[in-house]
């Protein structure tokens, strides 16, 4: 595969009417994983049409009378699911095992859903994220990690890595390990400027262990939109955080608007196949040159207005900050490579001549 689209979305109940409805189904149909947390549901939620039987976390029983909180379940299209195995659950997460082969990666990589409850207290909420620091570090080492999770957590301004530690005067009183890397400064945008203890728990996670939150660093999510939204107001509580390297497979991240289905944004992130080479003004220009064929330009409106392609430059559209040179920048690219693609799918390539040049050298 060239590229993997990965969803998460909190859905405040899944039960078998919200996945039978077209409207639902629809809107997750174009992921090849997507999980849902907070399900509520005891039993599995049913078959999502399209994709394979779920994988599932039940939520969990409170001591109390009142209804159940958490759940998790994870769907993944047929073709890929032969390379997706689980292989660690909580009562919070639930965790996956992503064949290097579904990218076409040099490594594993370990996915992770899950859904952190509100703040109760310090004790609590220092444990579940003690906790999920622990299967974090258990699989860190064997590949790459990604994280999909509502954590109630509003982390405001709060940067995700150690700032300025890129120089040895920072550690004289604190050695570090003779293989540490230091943080790349990414600074991420966000709207939401409230904090809160989870989201300070959260950011020292990232910290110790080197993980970068994708929200409001991508196109699609370039400002940091909120992820929450009721009658009180609006949040930033969902997340996706993963380690440095798959950081640089991310082809784009975005938070969708919000719907009626769900009081929490649907989070979505596409990554590339990081062993492709990167689409730059030189690489473009290597392309070479088509040959023109006038009874082929049907065929080649056609691959142009290929519905893929179409839905994601539409998506990209709806999501970018115009003030964002990167992200105008990414679209541009993005167009440049349908063209390409189009072409190549329709129109024969001009072969380089291989005679030698009849210029004469300069003396």
């Amino acid at each position: 595969m060239s590229k993997l689209n990965i969803g998460f979305w909190n859905t405040h109940g899944l039960n078998s009417h919200k996945i039978e409805d077209v409207d639902f189904v629809t809107y997750v149909n174009s992921f090849e994983i997507v999980g849902f947390v907070e399900t509520l549901v005891s039993d599995s939620p049913g078959n999502l049409p399209d994709f394979s039987m779920p994988f599932t976390v039940k939520p969990i029983k409170r001591k109390r009378k009142g209804r159940a909180s958490g759940g998790i379940a994870v769907y993944c299209k047929p073709h890929i699911r032969k390379g997706v195995k689980e292989i660690k659950r909580s009562k919070f997460s639930l965790w996956l095992k992503l064949d290097k082969q579904i990218l076409g990666l040099s490594y594993t990589v370990y996915l992770c859903f899950c859904y952190i409850k509100p703040y109760m207290n310090k004790d609590d909420s220092e444990l579940i994220f003690t906790q999920l620091q622990n299967e974090i570090m258990q699989f860190k080492h064997q590949g790459e990690i990604l994280i999909c999770g509502d954590f109630n957590a509003r982390t405001g301004g709060l940067q995700d890595y150690i700032q300025n530690d890129d120089g040895n005067e920072n550690f004289i009183d604190c050695p570090v390990p003779i293989n540490y890397s230091p943080d790349i400064p990414l600074v991420r945008r966000q709207m939401d400027r409230e904090k809160n203890i989870h989201g300070t728990l959260l950011v020292s996670l990232c910290k110790d262990l080197q993980l970068r939150l994708l929200n409001g660093r991508f196109l699609g999510d370039s400002l940091g939109f909120f992820t929450f939204y009721n009658s009180n107001g609006q949040s930033t509580v969902d997340y996706m955080l993963t380690t440095p390297n798959l950081f640089y497979c991310v082809q784009h991240f975005i938070v969708r608007s919000p719907v009626e289905l769900s009081d929490h944004c649907l989070l979505s992130v596409c990554f590339k196949s990081c062993t492709q080479r990167e689409t730059t003004l030189e690489s473009l220009s290597d392309v070479g040159k088509f040959q023109w064929e006038h009874s082929m330009s049907d065929n080649y409106h056609d691959a142009l207005l290929h519905k893929e392609s179409v839905n994601d430059i539409l998506d990209l559209m709806n999501n970018i900050d115009d003030e964002n040179c990167d992200d105008i920048d990414f679209l541009v690219s993005s167009v440049n490579k349908i063209y390409v693609n189009a072409a190549s799918e329709t129109l024969v390539l001009k072969k380089k001549s291989s005679r030698p040049s009849n210029k004469r050298k300069k003396s």
